[in-house]
């Protein structure tokens, strides 16, 4: 029996041809993504704290969920005077998926957003947000969704290691950022709704 004649590795399949090379180290390493990301989610968890200390210095009040655990935790802060139909209803948060974290894809990094809940059943309201927030998306560089009339990932340089320390850093700067533009958005848009003649 002749020996079977096998086709030449090519440059094209060079890097399916590295990961079989070196398959055992690279599943090995990617295994370990799941401590990764209960470290990632540790540092986040303790924003809270930073953000409780900002609110007294903003007059704002802390808002804080499924922190412990749960599925999407937030920390965020909210203005008492923002509320609809005497509902609390908007705020501007930090927030994350526990189970996306570091894997690539949609949700890898934690995001700052304007957030509204996804239940609210008030169109002309979430309308209204939305518009506020425009000039905040153009300026920040943000997106927009039902639930959030903005939001953008906070993501550390592409192709550096990993430091935990600078990214909660700037999810924090982030965050200063974005209530230092949408605050005084969400404010005059409140104050107006307060005048007389206008829906509170």
């Amino acid at each position: 029996m002749s020996d079977p004649t096998f086709p030449p590795r090519e440059d094209a399949d060079s890097k399916a041809w590295f990961y079989l090379d070196h398959r055992y180290d690279i599943e090995t390493w990617a295994a370990l993504r799941a401590e990764g990301r209960q470290l990632l989610d540790k540092h986040l968890v303790g924003v809270a704290t930073q953000l409780e200390e900002l609110a007294e210095e903003l007059g704002a009040a802390l808002e804080t969920n499924d922190l412990d655990s749960g599925s999407w935790p937030r920390a965020g802060l909210r203005r008492p005077t923002w509320h609809h139909n005497g509902t609390a209803d908007v705020s501007v948060v930090i927030q994350w998926e526990r189970a996306r974290l570091l894997a690539p894809g949609s949700n890898e990094w934690p995001y700052v957003a304007v957030r509204l809940p996804a239940d609210a059943a008030d169109e002309e309201r979430r309308r209204q947000i939305s518009e506020a927030m425009r000039p905040v998306r153009a300026q920040l560089k943000g997106s927009s969704s039902r639930t959030f009339p903005f939001w953008r990932y906070v993501q550390p340089p592409s192709g550096a290691p990993l430091d935990l320390d600078a990214l909660i850093q700037d999810v924090l700067i982030a965050f200063r950022e974005l209530w230092e533009t949408a605050a005084p958005a969400l404010d005059a848009l409140h104050t107006a709704a307060a005048q007389p003649g206008q829906r509170p």
